[in-house]
């Protein structure tokens, strides 16, 4: 009778076998980073256009437009529209506040749509998650909210209601 010490070449080959099967079956797991990573982009920016609103309302409260219905302030030399102390939902309200480079077309980073109503919003996505519905892939207003991955910013509505941004959808980022 032998001593065996060691392995045999087919346990061998059913242990890779096994361990195979396991890495198949976990990597779907690990490999969704590019939709990590666009989520953390977009609570980024949530974070990003706070810090311009608590910036541009501390402004506004210095020069004592905190409760005024509109005003305007100086950030950074550009003048930002304000709505009861806040950046209005506007091109030249909280865009120009967040200065992150925004485009109202995919030519940026980041884009942007206002969308008027009561009150009214703007909604911010990355150009990369968004998809132009227009002709020939072209840039069409709707476009950010179909991609289901955007965040929203809402003007205040009066002096004791805040303005508000909320990542309002992320499931398709």
């Amino acid at each position: 009778m032998r001593n065996q010490k060691g392995f045999t070449l087919i346990e061998l080959i059913i242990v890779i076998v096994v361990l195979g099967i396991l890495a198949v079956t976990a990597a779907p797991q690990f490999i969704n980073f590019s939709s990590d990573a666009r989520v953390s982009a977009l609570k980024g920016m949530e974070g990003s256009v706070k810090g311009a609103m608590q910036l541009t309302y501390s402004k506004a409260a210095i020069e004592g437009e905190e409760t005024a219905g509109t005003a305007t302030v100086s950030v950074k030399g550009t003048d930002v529209n304000l709505v009861f102390g806040y950046p209005d939902a506007s091109a030249t309200g909280i865009i120009e506040a967040v200065d992150a480079g925004f485009a109202s077309d995919l030519t940026s980073d980041w884009v942007y749509e206002v969308e008027t109503g009561t009150p009214d919003t703007v909604v911010m996505a990355q150009s990369s998650s968004v998809t132009g519905s227009g002709a020939s892939g072209a840039y069409a207003d709707g476009d950010i909210a179909t991609s289901q991955c955007y965040l929203t910013y809402s003007a205040a509505e009066d002096d004791e209601t805040p303005a508000t941004i909320v990542v309002s959808d992320d499931t398709g980022c």
